[in-house]
């Protein structure tokens, strides 16, 4: 087994890859899809973490994620604006707000995402060991 591959396990990602289009007048969003991608995913809880995160989000729930593919945060400006990655982990939806890719040592992408508010986490008792 691969050291960057020790301890990842699927999960799904929900990536927009459009920019949208006006349809006589009104905004229309480009599609969704769904990609699989292998990912070690743990509660952030270490506070230099957070400090990455906007002012408004320090306090939200947070996930790190470390994967063997990229993951894209939102993209506005110039150019084409884009949505952020969103992470379906233990049934809620968290929005990729930090990426940092690094090719050095192996082809990998470490991110923060947080929860969406109005994602709510189902309450699992048992087995935690195939919970995704």
């Amino acid at each position: 087994m691969s050291f960057t591959t020790l301890g990842k396990k699927l999960h799904r990602v929900i990536r927009v890859s459009g920019t949208g289009d006006y349809i006589d007048g009104e905004y229309i969003e480009s599609p969704s899809e769904v990609i699989i991608i292998k990912a070690n995913i743990q509660p952030s809880m270490a506070s230099y973490r957070t400090q990455l995160l906007p002012e408004g989000d320090r306090n939200k729930e947070a996930i790190t994620i470390f994967s063997n593919d990229w993951l894209y945060t939102a993209r506005s400006g110039v150019g084409m604006p884009l949505k952020a990655d969103v992470v379906v982990y233990r049934g809620g939806l968290w929005e990729v707000v930090v990426s940092r890719p690094y090719g050095n040592f192996g082809e990998h992408c470490e991110a923060l995402a947080i929860k969406f508010d109005d994602s709510n986490i189902p309450r699992i008792g048992g087995d935690i060991e195939n919970i995704t």
